[in-house]
């Protein structure tokens, strides 16, 4: 039997309660195809979760820790940075900072802002909404 149940997926809020996503993707000036692409993968990941195939989502922790990658291929290689829960772990992702993978390089610096930005909703679960309602 399939399971059904459909996964939430939050966006980690910077300081001034702005979606990092949202952000990311005005200040990187990602098109709208890779948006698009984005937005697609994001709504996989509510329906399956964890059940995403290797090559949409990072099979295990990308920092043998929490973080996991999204992947989206097209363009411009996103690669979001999430995590489960944190609050509830079978029921939810976070989107914790978006990255670009060059030369199948992933800087070290957004995946450590990523497990500070995770770190930061564990002791301030108000710090998220749902991926894509509030904008910069």
């Amino acid at each position: 039997m399939i399971d059904s149940m459909l996964w939430t997926v939050f966006e980690f809020l910077d300081a001034r309660n702005f979606g990092v996503i949202q952000i990311w993707l005005k200040k990187e000036r990602i098109q709208k195809k890779a948006r698009i692409l984005l937005d697609q993968k994001i709504d996989l990941l509510r329906q399956c979760g964890p059940g995403l195939p290797p090559e949409m989502l990072s099979p295990g922790p990308i920092d043998g820790g929490h973080i996991y990658k999204l992947k989206v291929r097209g363009p411009v290689m996103l690669r979001p940075l999430l995590c489960k829960g944190p609050i509830s772990m079978d029921t939810e992702y976070t989107l914790l900072r978006g990255a670009i993978e060059r030369n199948n390089v992933l800087p070290q610096s957004d995946i450590v802002q990523a497990e500070a930005n995770r770190q930061t909703l564990i002791s301030n679960p108000d710090r998220r909404c749902l991926y894509g309602q509030r904008s910069s």
